[in-house]
């Protein structure tokens, strides 16, 4: 695999990882939706009926999945708006912009995952907050893989920063 981007290719991952990191970003929104039908205890869009149904997960969790989503979304496009800035090409550009579209998808079902986790998805295993499952796995092991390629995306683009300030 080729990760020597040229122009060209590094103009169209920029697209992409704003396009990523608006998807992220929605899906943040619509858990903000889960997080007001999960204070209600149902789901109520007036005028229609309001339907009593327990939703799965925790008022925290769709609080997290809710900030978390719309965060990362945000955080992925200011990114993605620096690689340009920066004039990313190349290795780093196509080390930057895919660490930031898998972290958006890595957290994304940190949040989601974990919410619906007896443990928070802070483990493959058990934790003080409960035993370890498919879900907190799911969570750990999607946030743990994002957690890494965000620290390498921010050290990339700190280093290039300050090589453009020295010049």
């Amino acid at each position: 695999m080729n990760t020597d981007l040229n122009a060209s290719q590094s103009s169209q991952l920029f697209y992409r990882v704003i396009g990523h990191g608006m998807i992220v970003l929605g899906i943040g929104l619509v858990a903000g939706i889960a997080l007001i039908f999960s204070l209600l205890d149902a789901v109520t869009i007036w005028p229609l009926p309001v339907w009593e149904v327990s939703i799965p997960g925790s008022t925290r969790g769709w609080q997290a999945a809710h900030v978390g989503g719309i965060l990362n979304g945000v955080m992925i496009i200011a990114i993605a708006l620096a690689m340009h800035k920066l004039n990313l090409e190349g290795n780093r550009c196509f080390w930057v912009g895919w660490a930031m579209i898998i972290t958006g998808w890595g957290n994304t079902i940190f949040y989601w995952a974990g919410n619906f986790s007896s443990n928070r998805g802070l483990s493959v295993s058990a934790t003080p907050y409960g035993e370890g499952e498919i879900f907190g796995a799911l969570a750990f092991l999607g946030g743990g893989a994002a957690m890494v390629l965000t620290f390498i995306a921010v050290f990339i683009l700190a280093s290039t920063a300050f090589k453009h300030a020295k010049n």
